[in-house]
């Protein structure tokens, strides 16, 4: 499931959205719709990285999981806004990098701060 979640959020930043009648540049709540949907792309990052394999990252890392997930999940940010300043259709833009970090880091505040219901809720199920 982690691997179609990558696949799903490089195809959503590199896709161009022109010919859809998708209008991004609109605002929610005062915020481009565009940096909306790069928080809400890259949220889920933490819980999904955290899931799969929170078992090996515990043993291999232990308290600094959480700092692992973040990290691989800021390359991960870093490597999308890449690949869209090389794509024609696209431009690449800080404040969405922002954006995905910022979905990111909440993320993983969320599962520091709820792990123990999380692994009384699903232990070691997923």
């Amino acid at each position: 499931m982690f691997v179609i979640y990558l696949g799903l959020v490089f195809f959503f930043c590199l896709y161009s959205f022109n010919d859809t009648g998708v209008d991004l540049s609109k605002t929610i709540f005062g915020i481009r719709a565009d940096r909306v949907a790069h928080f809400i792309m890259f949220f889920p990052y933490p819980l999904s990285a955290w899931l799969a394999a929170k078992k090996e990252l515990r043993e291999r890392t232990g308290r600094y999981s959480y700092s692992v997930i973040l990290g691989s999940g800021i390359l991960v940010a870093i490597l999308a806004e890449i690949l869209q300043s090389l794509t024609p259709t696209r431009d690449s833009d800080p404040f969405d990098l922002i954006a995905n970090i910022a979905g990111l880091t909440i993320a993983t505040l969320l599962i520091f701060i709820l792990e123990k219901y999380i692994d009384y809720v699903w232990p070691d199920r997923l």
